[in-house]
């Protein structure tokens, strides 16, 4: 017999991903973004600030809240050293969606219009596995 096991999904549409992002922006640093999502061909998004760009000191910050690995800080941080950043990359905004919805999950999916998290847990106290 196959080993066939059952995993707990959880889609969100772009918009809500913008909404979360927006959300924990203002809760962790005061104040209120508009951002959008870009997916490119189904296998990575970021969002990007609408009219905004966040001071360096501000990004600490959100990787502070979300309690990032030195990894996570490696990836997240401008490799050309600026002093404001346009968006955030995927593993922060993951860390901020984690935050906000108080989830774990083991793989995500990328649609035109979601985001899959799958192998969900209702468990917010260990950082979720990218995949």
């Amino acid at each position: 017999m196959r080993d066939i096991s059952e995993k707990l999904a959880v889609e969100l549409r772009w918009s809500e991903v913008c909404d979360i992002v927006a959300e924990e922006v203002r809760d962790i640093l005061g104040f209120h973004v508009q951002c959008k999502v870009n997916v490119i061909e189904n296998s990575f998004w970021d969002v990007t600030f609408i009219g905004c760009r966040l001071p360096l000191p501000k990004l600490c910050q959100l990787l502070q809240a979300t309690r990032a690995t030195p990894e996570d800080w490696e990836d997240t941080l401008p490799d050309e050293g600026g002093v404001n950043v346009g968006g955030l990359g995927i593993v922060l905004a993951e860390k901020l969606i984690s935050r906000h919805l108080a989830l774990t999950w083991e793989h995500h999916l990328i649609t035109a219009d979601s985001l899959w998290l799958v192998g969900v847990t209702k468990d917010g106290s260990h950082v979720p596995k990218q995949g």
